[in-house]
């Protein structure tokens, strides 16, 4: 330690003694030796324990010594202290505050999520909440914050007193024509510890492809790397080489059993209603649990505190609204919307003629959903959010034809009478409260509720032959579930971010079906699975994200859960481990260890395309899903943050996963003893994941590109040899482009392509012998010969491309804003296959691989009108 000392002079002096100084950009201890030289004031410090180079400017006459010490030393943080005839000089203990408060939008009072409030000085920061709340401790004599978000403008934020206080953080959006404000203070993509997530915040959910007149956000997650919707006209997500069910979807926090609307074309989720979405395809943060794909957390707005607003458009398949506004302002707002679709109203006609219907046939598809917010402001502390869900698809199809022989003479009448459906209902009540500036809480309580409904009726008479058939059947399932949650977010520091929280839900499970069916005198009639059983189910989990030092970042996390089903209990203890390193050139590696268990499966026909959709808890012979999953990747921001870059690798074991038995189907297996009828067995999946995106600018553009391996093995299927799963494609390809023109002009493409997926058919015929086993195949039609079929999934389908186009024009006049899109799906009619089938040629004596198409090219004009 270096000790300095200055001369004592003669005469003595202390703290009312008067001084004059004049410096200008001088060291401090310039400063020190001025004074002992003209007053004879002794200073004593250590350079190593005081910066003693700081610079500073006085120009003083004739003020106290005190006062000048003031001046010059406590705004540098510099403590004083007479001892003796000397003055020692130390570094003032740096005492903290903490700032929050909640970030919204300037002109509605949206809280926004994903805001980063960052000290320029100490290069800290924080970012805000699902619900807006941000926390930041910070030095006490920080002056200065920062606040940037995607699309809204940066502001800066002058600290007046040195106390820790509630801050609302106010931005106005953003009205350049640049889609994304770049700031020099916003995140980087390699400051992230999460890997495997994807994030788009409400203005970027306005900037995606308008296809089929809308946006819509599970399109967009599909076209990212490692998602997959399957087959075209196929609802649900395929996340590393899962299955829909193992998709956790959640609506402000409650979950949504089917997302989708009309076969995947649409999802649930209101485009105009959309504030932020989160998808994590591994690395599940320690707060999500019960499914083993993927997490997508969607949030909704929360209505406009200051100003009823309101937009409307319709299309040529859909038509929406929205309306929000103020019911107290600047304390209780509410978001109305509704949507239904209209390509039912005007062309059943022209369908209903391509199917061949009969003259008495008819077709129909649409869907319809509704959703309400109410958001009160009790406190700066307590806030009760209440919304409500509500929607529904139908589709009905009757055919009734007649047929002749070659003759021209009735040979047979045959009607069909089949309709399905299925819907969701979500109700929830939210409150925030904030104990302290750095506790944050948000209790839930909610109900989901899932239905599922297929019912047909057959008719066959022969005008040749005395023969009468007459089917019936109805499928359906239901499914419910009451929970209630309690999250807490604590900031301590801004190294530290800790989450923890405990859930109760409860679920109940009804799936059943009913047959029946008379062949002249023969009667069936046949009721199952009457039952609803129901489960609790309990967890609680603790995270950490630990800023160790600017190079290491770790997330540390538990998830325990307990599921009880009378009278057994399953429990499991799930870890959650990340961690991320800055590697040269600012590159930034990431590694995650993820275990996630899953108490509810889906019965699922592994031969049909349509969302036969059963729910079953666990049992003591069908035991929990268990997946196992690592991730390794490496990602980085380019320095003007426009472009960013992520690999990641990943392996994922499955155990406990099911299939029916290679004889059953759904309407055999959906009974009491369902769990008798699957086969429990074992699935895996790696692969490799590129996404590259430009997020700035008025071009915009995203590739993501994936290269995986999904297969299942049971020991009764397939003579328990490995098998490829009905997911698996080895090449996936996405490709985004948005332009935004000088004069309200948007553009915007989709192009995808993916590889063939497994399928099995028929390998083979021959003639049965005489007295074969019942258990054989159905003769073919006009034939005599059955079908063998050999390996599971042996066989691909053709592979799959499509490009989808979007052009939008916006224009503004005094009291609204209008806009006209027009979109093609499919634009070039490329006839991907909803599934194959053999055709019996009767002229030709054979039979023919027949493959079906469900979605052309589709056309579509929206019209769009938006009050200010």
């Amino acid at each position: 330690m270096l000790l300095l000392y200055f001369p004592l002079q003669s005469w003595a002096w202390n703290w009312r003694t008067r001084v004059s100084l004049s410096v200008k950009q001088q060291p401090l201890s310039e400063v020190c030796r001025q004074l002992g030289k003209t007053y004879g004031i002794q200073f004593s410090y250590s350079r190593d324990v005081v910066r003693m180079s700081q610079m500073v400017d006085v120009d003083v006459r004739n003020v106290s010594l005190k006062r000048l010490m003031e001046l010059v030393f406590d705004e540098n943080g510099v403590e004083y202290k007479r001892i003796g005839e000397q003055i020692v000089l130390t570094a003032k203990k740096k005492e903290q505050r903490t700032i929050s408060g909640y970030a919204e939008d300037a002109i509605t009072g949206e809280k926004l999520i994903g805001v980063t409030v960052y000290s320029p000085l100490l290069q800290v920061g924080t970012v805000s909440n699902q619900y807006g709340f941000y926390s930041l401790t910070t030095k006490r004599d920080t002056l200065t914050l920062i606040a940037t978000y995607i699309g809204y403008e940066p502001v800066m934020i002058s600290l007046k007193d040195k106390s820790s206080r509630q801050l609302k953080v106010q931005l106005k959006p953003s009205n350049t024509l640049k889609q994304v404000e770049v700031t020099e203070s916003a995140p980087k993509l390699q400051d992230q510890t999460q890997m495997s997530r994807i994030s788009i915040p409400l203005s970027q959910v306005k900037t995606m492809p308008k296809l089929l007149g809308e946006e819509d956000v599970l399109r967009t997650m599909m076209a990212m790397p490692g998602v997959s919707g399957g087959r075209d006209g196929v609802s649900g997500m395929n996340v590393r080489g899962g299955s829909p069910e193992q998709n956790l979807v959640l609506l402000d926090g409650t979950p949504v059993y089917n997302p989708s609307h009309l076969f995947g074309i649409y999802s649930v989720f209101h485009p105009d209603l959309v504030k932020n979405v989160e998808l994590y395809k591994g690395a599940f943060p320690a707060r999500y649990g019960g499914r083993l794909s993927s997490v997508t957390d969607v949030s909704l707005k929360d209505g406009d505190m200051h100003k009823y607003r309101w937009e409307a458009s319709a299309g040529l398949l859909s038509g929406k609204f929205i309306v929000e506004g103020p019911i107290w302002k600047n304390k209780t707002s509410f978001v109305l919307t509704g949507r239904r679709s209209l390509a039912d109203l005007y062309m059943q006609p022209f369908v209903e003629k391509n199917l061949d219907v009969g003259d008495n046939g008819e077709f129909g598809v649409m869907f319809y959903d509704a959703n309400i917010k109410i958001n009160h402001i009790f406190s700066p502390r307590d806030r009760l959010f209440i919304s409500a869900y509500g929607g529904q698809d139908n589709m009905k199809l009757l055919t009734d034809k007649e047929y002749n022989d070659s003759f021209g003479d009735k040979s047979y009448q045959e009607m069909l009478n089949f309709r399905l459906g299925w819907g969701n209902q979500i109700y929830s009540l939210r409150w925030n409260h904030l104990y302290n500036p750095r506790l944050f809480s948000n209790l839930t309580a909610s109900f989901s509720q899932y239905f599922f409904l297929t019912d047909y009726r057959y008719k066959y008479e022969s005008f040749r032959v005395p023969e009468k058939d007459n089917l019936f059947g109805k499928y359906y399932s239901r499914t419910q579930n009451g929970s209630l949650k309690l999250d807490y977010d604590y900031r301590p520091h801004p190294n530290h971010v800790v989450r923890f929280g405990l859930q109760g839900a409860y679920h109940i499970f009804e799936p059943g079906i009913t047959q029946f069916s008379s062949q002249e005198n023969d009667v069936y009639d046949t009721a199952y699975n009457k039952e609803k059983p129901g489960g609790l189910e309990l967890s609680m989990y603790a995270e950490d994200d630990w800023r160790i030092s600017d190079s290491l970042h770790l997330n540390l996390g538990l998830h325990i859960s307990a599921f009880m089903i009378f009278p057994e209990w399953y429990r499991s203890v799930q870890p959650r481990l990340g961690f991320r390193y800055m590697l040269p050139r600012n590159w930034a590696m990431k590694w995650t260890y993820t275990k996630m268990v899953q108490y509810i499966h889906l019965l699922s026909n592994n031969s049909t395309y349509l969302p036969t959709d059963l729910w079953v808890p666990v049992t003591d012979k069908v035991r929990p899903m268990i997946s196992n999953q690592v991730a390794l990747g490496l990602a980085k921001t380019s320095k003007d943050k426009q472009y960013e870059l992520s690999l990641e690798a990943y392996y994922k074991t499955m155990q406990n996963v099911i299939e029916y038995e290679e004889q059953a189907g759904n309407f055999q297996s959906a009974t009491k003893s369902w769990d008798e009828k699957v086969v429990i067995g074992q699935g895996s999946s790696y692969g490799f994941e590129l996404l590259a995106q430009k997020k700035a600018g008025r071009t915009q553009a995203t590739v993501g590109y994936t290269l995986s391996r999904s297969r299942r093995s049971f020991p009764n299927i397939n003579n328990g040899k490995i098998f490829p799963y009905k997911y698996d494609h080895l090449h996936d390809l996405e490709l985004m482009l948005s332009h935004r023109f000088e004069k309200n002009w948007e553009l915007s493409a989709n192009w995808m392509y993916m590889s063939g997926m497994p399928l099995t058919l028929a390998s083979a015929s021959y003639e049965p012998a005489p007295g074969s086993s019942p258990y054989d195949p159905p003769l073919l039609p006009g034939s005599g010969q059955v079908d063998y079929v050999g390996d599971r999934n042996t066989l691909r389908t053709m592979d799959q491309h499509r490009l989808d186009l979007s052009v939008s024009y916006n224009w503004q006049r005094k009291k609204f804003d209008y806009s006209m899109n027009m979109s093609v799906y499919n634009v070039y009619n490329r006839k991907n296959p909803f599934y194959y089938y053999y055709k019996y040629d009767e002229n030709m004596g054979r039979r023919d691989l027949t493959q079906f198409t469900l979605l052309p090219v589709l056309p579509s004009l929206t019209f769009s009108i938006r009050a200010k």
